[in-house]
């Protein structure tokens, strides 16, 4: 529901100055919400396989059960997706609070 509140307003003539559509903003926004998306349902996913399908995972060291088969699957490719997922959308996020075009000096002209 907070995607499409956030597509309302970024496309809504309503919302804008005399400005078009920023189009690169709408990409933008929809790249974080892709990101953030990927990475619950990955982690949800991994959740519910260690603690519902492998909960008797066998005991061959001191960890056992859903914990030894988080730190197996987070050494293969299924684990390293939502970690890199997620620094990606920390990225994206980072630099949209430091782009200068943000800037409330450079936005609003005659203050």
């Amino acid at each position: 529901m907070l995607f499409f509140q956030c597509m309302v307003a970024l496309l809504n003539p309503a919302y804008r100055r005399e400005e078009g559509v920023k189009w690169w903003l709408v990409f933008y926004t929809l790249a974080m919400f892709l990101f953030v998306t990927v990475y619950t349902t990955m982690n949800l996913h991994i959740q519910s396989m260690s603690f519902i399908d492998n909960r008797k995972e066998p005991d061959y060291s001191r960890f056992s059960g859903p914990m030894f088969y988080q730190m197996v699957v987070h050494k293969t490719d299924f684990g390293l997706v939502p970690n890199v997922v997620f620094n990606l959308n920390n990225w994206l996020a980072d630099s949209l609070l430091v782009n200068p075009l943000f800037d409330a000096a450079i936005t609003r002209s005659g203050v």
